[in-house]
């Protein structure tokens, strides 16, 4: 049995493909260092929630820092006044400094205005709104980016805050709000409000404490909602939703913070995680809530908790020593590839490669014959 081989032998120059292999390796270089800068979807609107959530918080300043302490600063180092006290008669529960740290930064009005758009919302809508006193800055920046989509929000409160939120009994979250209607910085408002806390009753605080947020509420004449027990907390807050849009679709739901009745018990926490949610999970069956309710009426909802995580994700600074200006951030501008340089590094290379091996770019013709030794025999 004869054994066959066929071969050919190297037609083409070391020297030209080691040439254009070197080119290949600088372009990539090139692509990964000259990257181009490139503003993001819906910009001017992000530029403009932010500027005017920046303006609330100007706007707020003076009045907030009037309740500090002498050692506010070391709590809050941009001196925002947005920052609030580690305890009062008005605290529901913990919260982190950090994280409250992190959530002044009007930029988030942006990121907010990004979510609303992925839930394709459009002007005139109308959405529910969940705010509580915990996080007044990411209300604020929620209530800029509402504004410039002019949306139509039916905005519920809880009035009680964490550690470190909206907690002087005398600069609630419903104050603020009503001084940023006062000044024309805002037309939106929370129209009802509870206790919030345990249960939504503020179960666990003070007669002191529930009194000071009963006079809050009354103060700034915003309805008062008196829940029975957790279920009758969620059933009240659907119900006037629906009441409260008027026959409308409400096209999604958005809420800030961590209260119990909107996400359910701690496992409600852990299942529903920050940004935009479109249904509800196939492995697991998260407690009776009011985004469980959205959610199985198909409704999307918009989930502003983990503050650092969602400031890691858009690229916002954590706990900033000062105030971010509106524009900086991922949700503004992102670094990208340069298209018209890839793509003159491929049709270099393509070219390079074609005329290489089918034109013999480079090659010595002594290459291309058979050595001496095989040609004798």
């Amino acid at each position: 049995m004869i054994t066959r081989i066929y071969w050919s032998f190297w037609k083409h120059s070391s020297l030209a493909i080691a040439l254009l292999a070197l080119f290949a390796v600088l372009g990539l270089i090139a692509v990964e260092s000259f990257k181009v800068k490139k503003e993001q979807p819906y910009f001017k609107k992000k530029m403009h929630a932010a500027k005017l959530a920046e303006r609330a918080f100007q706007v707020l300043r003076p009045d907030l820092l009037k309740k500090k302490k002498p050692d506010y600063k070391d709590w809050d180092p941009a001196n925002t006044g947005l920052i609030g006290e580690f305890l009062s008669p008005v605290t529901s529960n913990t919260g982190s400094l950090s994280s409250k740290q992190t959530s002044v930064n009007p930029n988030f009005a942006a990121v907010i205005l990004h979510l609303l758009k992925r839930a394709k919302l459009e002007e005139g809508d109308t959405i529910a709104v969940a705010v509580s006193g915990s996080f007044p800055a990411m209300n604020i920046c929620l209530f800029a980016a509402l504004e410039t989509l002019k949306l139509k929000p039916i905005i519920i409160a809880s009035t009680s805050a964490s550690q470190f939120g909206a907690n002087h009994p005398q600069m609630l979250w419903l104050d603020m709000e009503r001084i940023l209607a006062e000044e024309s910085v805002f037309t939106v408002k929370s129209s009802h409000a509870s206790l919030g806390g345990t249960q939504d009753k503020a179960i666990g605080m003070s007669k002191e404490g529930k009194d000071y947020l009963l006079t809050g509420i009354k103060r700034n004449k915003v309805i008062y909602i008196d829940p029975l027990s957790f279920e009758d907390s969620i059933r009240q807050r659907m119900d006037l939703y629906q009441k409260l849009s008027l026959g409308k679709q409400i096209k999604a739901f958005i809420n800030i913070g961590g209260g119990t009745t909107v996400l359910g018990t701690s496992l409600g926490k852990q299942v529903f995680k920050s940004g935009l949610i479109t249904q509800l999970p196939d492995d697991i069956n998260p407690p009776d809530s009011v985004i469980k309710e959205f959610l199985q009426k198909d409704i999307p909802v918009i989930n502003v908790i983990q503050v650092e995580s969602l400031a890691r994700k858009f690229g916002l600074p954590p706990a900033p020593k000062k105030t971010p200006k509106p524009g900086e951030g991922k949700v503004f501008v992102q670094e990208e590839y340069n298209p018209w340089l890839c793509i003159g590094i491929l049709l270099f290379l393509a070219f390079g490669l074609y005329g290489i091996t089918k034109l013999g770019w480079g090659g010595n013709q002594t290459d291309f014959q058979l050595p001496e030794t095989i040609r004798r025999k």
